[in-house]
């Protein structure tokens, strides 16, 4: 069978939402090497991400066969013709949109819905672009033959506020990738990312976008507060304004000299920056896949994590979990994870432990399952 996807995120740059998208199609590239994957973009890439997707046998980057106008040929009519002279069986939209002309029988739509937060938080959004993005998800989860949401958190704003029939919708979770497990014994491997990111000796690390969604602010008043003055604060996140003002917000808790930001961190080093903190933390509002925790507990690493979001689907039993706005309890867990060795020990077997069932081969099951669904062949 030959599946196709909407690559115009898959091909552009190290987003999270890219990442998620390389992570699928690798994942059911490897699984089911009897079938043909093809990543639909308006233009290709030499990114090194891509390179390692396409590197993959059974997996090609296809661009434009015939088209003048780029942005009509992802969503209009003209994707069609590429698709049925592939015999592509099925087409996955994977940045919730799908060709805007009526639906060809011949070819079984899926759509995938992986963030939600502009639907919850429009003030971070200018309203043309909360109702334009709310607009385009309406239409693509009606249009297709099967939606797929990241978490139960997802699926459930899609059946409430976007009045998508639930028995239409299956819930795939993410993955980590296989190397978090083949390469978080390799102690040159852990060395080598130490020193290329100049890491301090002991940290807790956190991934942020540096908006209000992420909460840092209550991360920062916490960390002032824990009892341990000489580990540091490694958040990654790139600079932008509302950063600007975090500085001036550590300036005034005296974190000035504990905090290191890196502005990105390739992929393929995450896994050796959660095995070499302390603990990780996820302090965000509205994560609907649960990505960085699934990767930090499967690397031994202890996990807080708001209680928001998809954190506790994901997380399970096995992370601490804090009020959004409860900067003491915050403090309190971290504290704890530092200090209390035996619960330290106990978080990191159990979070392996929850970590376990998102393997790329359940991801890659779970998304062919739904594909067949898609085409009635269940």
């Amino acid at each position: 069978m030959t599946i196709g996807f909407d690559g115009i995120r898959t091909v552009d740059g190290d987003s999270p939402l890219s990442y998620y998208d390389r992570l699928m199609i690798a994942s059911l590239g490897m699984e089911f090497p009897r079938d043909t994957f093809m990543v639909y973009s308006p233009y290709s890439t030499d990114d090194r991400g891509m390179s390692w997707l396409l590197s993959i046998a059974n997996i090609h980057n296809k661009t434009p066969y015939k088209a003048l106008n780029k942005w009509m040929w992802r969503n209009c009519s003209g994707i069609y013709t590429d698709l049925n002279r592939h015999g592509v069986k099925v087409y996955h939209g994977l940045d919730t949109t799908l060709p805007s002309i009526k639906k060809k029988e011949n070819v079984k739509m899926v759509n995938t819905v992986r963030d939600l937060t502009f639907d919850r938080y429009m003030e971070d959004y200018s309203w043309l672009e909360s109702v334009t993005r709310k607009l385009r998800v309406k239409k693509a989860c009606r249009k297709a033959n099967r939606v797929i949401a990241t978490s139960n958190f997802i699926k459930q704003q899609l059946v409430d506020n976007y009045s998508i029939n639930p028995d239409k919708i299956d819930v795939v979770y993410t993955a980590f990738r296989d190397e978090y497990i083949e390469n978080q014994n390799d102690k040159v491997f852990l060395n080598n990312v130490k020193g290329k990111y100049h890491m301090p000796s002991r940290f807790v690390l956190a991934i942020t976008d540096f908006s209000s969604l992420g909460n840092m602010e209550n991360l920062y008043k916490a960390f002032s507060k824990i009892n341990d003055k000489t580990i540091d604060l490694v958040l990654i996140g790139a600079k932008n304004n509302y950063y600007r003002q975090l500085k001036r917000l550590a300036s005034k808790l005296g974190l000035d000299d504990r905090i290191v930001r890196i502005s990105s961190v390739n992929k393929h080093n995450f896994m050796a920056l959660y095995t070499l903190s302390q603990a990780f933390i996820a302090p965000a509002l509205n994560d609907g896949m649960g990505q960085a925790i699934i990767e930090a507990m499967i690397t031994g690493t202890p996990t807080i994590a708001s209680d928001s979001g998809c954190h506790r689907e994901v997380g399970g039993n096995a992370a601490l979990y804090f009020k959004p706005d409860d900067v003491n309890e915050l403090t309190e867990h971290i504290n704890t994870v530092l200090e209390n060795e035996t619960r330290r020990q106990s978080m990191i077997v159990a979070g392996q432990e929850q970590a376990s069932q998102f393997t790329q081969q359940a991801l890659a099951q779970n998304i062919m399952h739904t594909y067949n669904r898609a085409r009635g062949k269940e």
